[in-house]
């Protein structure tokens, strides 16, 4: 019983080495050599109130003061773990205090108007948003990196190019670089519910602002273990619901049964679309949302074989960030056919009706339902456009 212990713990950990290197491979640094020292926000710490409204059920113990100064200071990256044994150091992990706001969990807004300059949001203070660049008549886009991820790293930078390529939005991107390195075996159980706390508490900023917004006017997207993050905020909304919920292929990775609550499924947003692209392997294979895309057939990706393995798999999960940033722009868009299996469309044996076509990606319509499947091309532009000729009026 103990061998299988062991073997199942180095799994997990090849799993994570895969998702890390892989990601650090496939995304762009862009962010100076000197790391950002990052402010504890203004005010007190306080604790996220619970779903019944009560703080002490979230908060998992009141920092100190000197606590909240170690937790700044110490910025510097974590190293990879490399054994079985390291894995379980909770010294790369979530740091005191472990309440929200967290110091290193922190929310940039971007605009048109402050795209290299984007306001630090203070969700302890009312004056935060007044003298931010936050407009609510504009659509609110919340972006949830994953392992390895940040706020100056790809995907976030092409999401923010993309939609003010298309038009004005308040771009927030939930930061949490310094803590999206290989997690700890021993905290995987409570770290992305921790780090969900924290973005449910600006979701309530949010909504209780004079100047904010519901959360249904949220447009929340994740990836990887973004995606089930982004799932788990809806447990800590004080009232109504997200909008909308777009999981990146969520990791299969310590999200492998059908546990409601720690998955992304679609009691978490009035309309939840998830993109598989490495379903079964570093992504989620079932269905979890109530649009599924799987793309290419979902497993994987054209273009991304490689001598390396890690290479390869790791392509396989990155690469539905690029098809979804392609989609805010497309002139031509990701056309999908609803279909009950791959085995029934690689055949081509699904054939319906025009009518039943959706667009994958940003502009899916919230009325979609159910499987969809499309092809994609190797390369750059991405999107196919409509697989068959338009009925003559």
């Amino acid at each position: 019983m103990a061998g299988h212990t062991i073997t199942s713990y180095q799994t997990l950990l090849y799993l994570f080495t895969f998702v890390a290197i892989g990601e650090i491979l496939c995304q762009g640094r862009d962010f100076p050599a000197a790391r950002l020292q990052t402010p504890l926000p203004k005010g007190r710490a306080i604790p996220v109130a619970s779903a019944n409204g009560g703080p002490a059920a979230n908060a998992i113990g009141r920092p100190t003061k000197q606590q909240q100064q170690d937790a700044i200071q110490k910025q510097t990256t974590p190293t990879p773990p490399v054994s079985v044994k390291e894995l379980f150091n909770s010294s790369s992990c979530v740091e005191p205090p472990f309440t929200c706001p967290h110091p290193k969990i922190q929310f940039y807004l971007y605009t048109r108007l402050t795209q290299n300059n984007p306001d630090l949001m203070d969700v302890t203070d009312p004056e935060s948003l007044y003298t931010s660049h936050f407009n609510p008549k504009h659509p609110v886009k919340i972006i949830i990196h994953g392992f390895q991820g940040g706020r100056n790293l790809s995907p976030s930078t092409d999401l923010r190019n993309a939609y003010f390529t298309r038009g004005n939005y308040n771009i927030i991107i939930v930061d949490y670089s310094s803590l999206a390195q290989i997690p700890c075996l021993n905290q995987v159980e409570w770290a992305p519910r921790f780090c969900a706390m924290c973005i449910a508490q600006l979701a309530n900023y949010l909504a209780d602002h004079p100047r904010g917004v519901p959360p249904d006017k949220l447009h929340m997207m994740g990836y990887s273990v973004g995606a089930h993050i982004a799932g788990l905020t809806s447990n800590f909304i004080n009232s109504g619901k997200i909008g909308r919920i777009t999981g990146l292929d969520p990791t299969i990775i310590f999200y492998m049964s059908n546990n409601r609550s720690r998955d992304l499924d679609p009691t978490d947003a009035h309309f939840v679309d998830i993109i598989h692209t490495a379903a079964g392997i570093l992504g989620q294979w079932g269905p979890s949302g109530h649009a599924d895309f799987y793309v290419n057939g979902g497993t994987s990706q054209p273009g991304c074989a490689s001598d390396s393995i890690i290479q390869t798999l790791s392509c396989d999960h990155t690469k539905v960030t690029p098809y979804f940033i392609e989609s805010i722009n497309s002139n031509v868009g990701f056309w999908s056919l609803p279909c009950a299996n791959r085995f029934y469309f690689n055949l081509g044996l699904c054939d319906p009706p025009e009518s039943e076509y959706v667009l994958m990606g940003e502009h899916v319509t919230h009325k979609a339902r159910g499987i969809y499947y499309l092809h994609t091309n190797a390369k750059k532009p991405y999107a196919r456009g409509f697989p068959k000729k338009t009925l003559k009026t």
